[in-house]
């Protein structure tokens, strides 16, 4: 299957140069502060880079500008990298970024290429993206007909971040929706019942997995009640019934961990051709409850088997349902962040007597406020 088989990041945040080996199904495991909410803001970049419409000068501008995105600052750190490697059926696709502080705080890049590397060693293809511009020139080599940048580009657009902390009473997910937004989950699950709409009516088989999940998860839930507005067919509601009633429930009547536990279903139960390429996912275990946390795990290993998985968690619970395989760690000394994966050979004495989860507790892995 296709995936990112590597990141390699130099000057990012708290990350000063590290080169990060990723499998189908990583969970990241760390410390407040170590370094994975910084490691998964490399892909909310990537959707801003590589939306429809330019975005890299606004997350460089929404998210502290140069000083915050480059380590300790522009004076310590005047440029980053990053480097991307996907592994696909014909070779390996890299993508590679140099980008350097200007001034008021912007970045520019002064460099960016694409190099596919064929199975069986022939020459690379390198394709140069020029230096001195503000946005990604990408999607302009593609759009001109480079095969090479048109793949890198579509492999980079799958790979998405989403963030389902928000659930508040003004939160996206609760609030009405355009019923045709339904090409992908948006990150924040803005569009969470235009999906279910869309699934219900092309993917039934999809629909039922969700629906079933659900109602193992969510005592009073009985199905979801997905119909167009009467007053503007436009748009469409995430209503739902309750056992026992005979009236719709709206988004609204939803606790908060019963709303991220359906976008999450949604998410990773969804088809298989509608799955990005790689789905990562921030603390998925807030508001859950802990029996909840072992239909997570299984649901992310399916999903695994079509699509890539990287999970950054504070659960030792949900820990213990993976194996150290999946595990990476990432310990944070004198503000640099340092990943490693787990030597599943060297934790079989302990693993004998303790789950996975309780040796993080007992600090043998690292990975905590030590």
């Amino acid at each position: 299957m296709q995936m990112l088989k590597q990141i390699r990041l130099k000057g990012w945040k708290s990350i000063k140069d590290q080169t990060i080996d990723l499998t189908p199904l990583t969970i990241v495991i760390g410390a407040n502060g170590a370094g994975k909410s910084n490691l998964l803001s490399l892909f909310k970049m990537l959707n801003a880079m590589f939306a429809n419409t330019p975005g890299f000068r606004n997350f460089v501008g929404l998210n502290g500008f140069s000083d915050s995105l480059l380590h300790y600052g522009t004076k310590q750190t005047p440029t980053a990298e990053m480097e991307l490697t996907f592994q696909t059926e014909t070779g390996d696709t890299a993508y590679f970024v140099r980008w350097a502080a200007a001034s008021g705080g912007s970045l520019i890049f002064t460099e960016e290429r694409v190099t596919f590397n064929r199975n069986g060693g022939s020459t690379p293809v390198v394709v140069e993206l020029g230096a001195g511009h503000s946005e990604s020139n990408l999607a302009k080599a593609a759009e001109d007909g480079n095969q090479t940048a048109n793949v890198c580009l579509h492999l980079l657009r799958s790979c998405r971040l989403f963030h389902f902390h928000d659930t508040s009473d003004n939160s996206v997910a609760r609030q009405p929706c355009y019923i045709e937004a339904n090409r992908f989950l948006q990150p924040e699950a803005g569009n969470l019942a235009a999906m279910l709409y869309l699934f219900r009516e092309k993917h039934p088989a999809a629909f039922r997995r969700i629906t079933g999940t659900v109602r193992q998860m969510v005592p009073d839930f009985d199905g979801f009640s997905l119909e167009p507005s009467n007053l503007n067919e436009k748009q469409i509601l995430l209503n739902w019934t309750h056992k026992g009633r005979q009236y719709e429930f709206g988004p609204h009547q939803l606790s908060d961990g019963s709303l991220r536990f359906i976008a999450m279903a949604t998410l990773l139960l969804q088809p298989s051709d509608k799955l990005p390429l790689l789905i990562a996912l921030d603390e998925p275990e807030l508001g859950l409850h802990p029996s909840a946390l072992e239909v997570l795990s299984e649901m992310a290993r399916v999903a695994s088997l079509n699509s890539q998985l990287l999970f950054a968690t504070q659960s030792s619970i949900l820990l213990d349902y993976f194996e150290p395989k999946n595990v990476l760690v990432v310990d944070c000394s004198e503000a640099v962040s340092e990943f490693k994966r787990l030597d599943t050979a060297s934790l079989e004495v302990w693993r004998s007597q303790y789950t996975l989860g309780e040796i993080w507790e007992k600090n043998v892995i690292g990975g905590g406020p030590y």
